[in-house]
């Protein structure tokens, strides 16, 4: 489940004044079935949505969190995931994982608010983080950081705040502090240019997997929610103008799949950075797109950057195979980023 779905249910049931555990991963060693960052959030009735790696981790962690529900209290608890261990769940990953159980108050108009304003940071597609300090387990504090709009509650040195805000979930011991950080949202969409077969076959799957599309084609009849039901924007545009209709920020990834103009829309893509531009064709189009661009001054480290032809080599050949080849070429590229300092 998306982590806005999540913020979203969360808002619901505690303003109509359910108490809840938000069960988190926030550090893991080893081999683990989730990494930190995966989340189940627990109601009086069982698990509402999310998971934090299904088997006997999950099993366990759902009994427990029921147990703190009806305490009201937070815990903090150690899983180790070996043979004959003390905790005896069965599993040969050989990896351990700390799992934090956050009670929340039915009600609480601060929590309820926080996650409010989490939705609105979403919308307006920020950089953000989900900044929790569970120093004292019975009193934890969440506040939400932006680059664009910081929190003014951190009460941290800006080079603390480096250390808590990088792409993958962070538990770290500040002073005398104890604070997990753990990354929401990172800006940025995928713009489709053309609207055909596989835009509509890419863009689903690549919704499914978090990333928001965004469709441009000239034809308004290949740009509507018939065939995009699930885009995150729509627009009917020039082709040759596109700067006209979108902008494109270091964020923002391109898929070109618009086969009668993608020389002027890759022309266009290069003169940007971003976090990543994949062009469909055969060999030999990429070749003589390339030998056309190096033509009116393109570099051949810019050239060399687009994933050309796009997707992982795993012999697609129907719209739907091409699809996953793309998103699969996609999520690694994610992973990779998200790995960067």
């Amino acid at each position: 489940m998306a982590f806005k779905e999540l913020c979203a249910m969360m808002v619901e049931k505690l303003s109509h004044g359910e108490d809840l555990v938000l069960t988190t991963i926030i550090n893991e060693s080893g081999s683990s079935p989730r990494s930190a960052g995966a989340r189940m959030l627990v109601g009086k009735g069982g698990r509402l949505c999310g998971t934090i790696g299904g088997g006997a981790v999950e099993f366990k962690s759902l009994e427990l969190a029921l147990e703190l529900l009806e305490q009201q209290k937070s815990r903090r608890k150690t899983y180790r995931l070996r043979h004959n261990d003390q905790e005896d769940l069965g599993m040969i990953c050989g990896g351990d994982v700390d799992v934090y159980f956050q009670f929340i108050r039915g009600g609480d108009e601060k929590t309820i608010n926080l996650f409010r304003e989490c939705l609105d940071r979403l919308d307006r597609d920020e950089n953000l983080w989900l900044i929790t300090d569970i120093t004292l387990l019975s009193s934890w504090v969440m506040t939400l950081y932006s680059t664009e709009s910081p929190a003014p509650d951190l009460n941290l040195p800006d080079s603390d705040i480096k250390r808590l805000t990088r792409r993958i979930p962070i538990l770290e011991d500040i002073g005398e502090r104890r604070i997990y950080s753990e990354p929401v949202n990172f800006a940025g969409k995928v713009f489709i240019f053309g609207g055909g077969h596989v835009a509509q076959a890419l863009e689903p799957v690549l919704t499914g997997v978090g990333f928001r599309c965004v469709i441009f084609d000239s034809r308004a009849e290949y740009v509507t929610r018939e065939l995009f039901p699930t885009a995150y924007g729509l627009v009917t545009g020039d082709f040759s103008k596109i700067g006209d209709s979108i902008q494109i920020t270091p964020n923002d990834y391109v898929v070109i799949v618009t086969h009668n103009f993608d020389a002027v829309v890759e022309e266009q893509i290069l003169r940007n950075k971003c976090a990543y531009v994949g062009l469909i064709g055969s060999k030999a189009k990429v070749t003589a797109l390339k030998k056309q661009l190096s033509q009116i001054g393109f570099s051949k480290e810019i050239l060399d950057k687009v994933h050309a032809p796009i997707g992982l080599r795993i012999k697609s050949e129907t719209p739907a195979e091409i699809a996953v080849s793309i998103a699969g070429e996609m999520i690694l590229e994610r992973a990779l980023r998200r790995e960067q300092p």
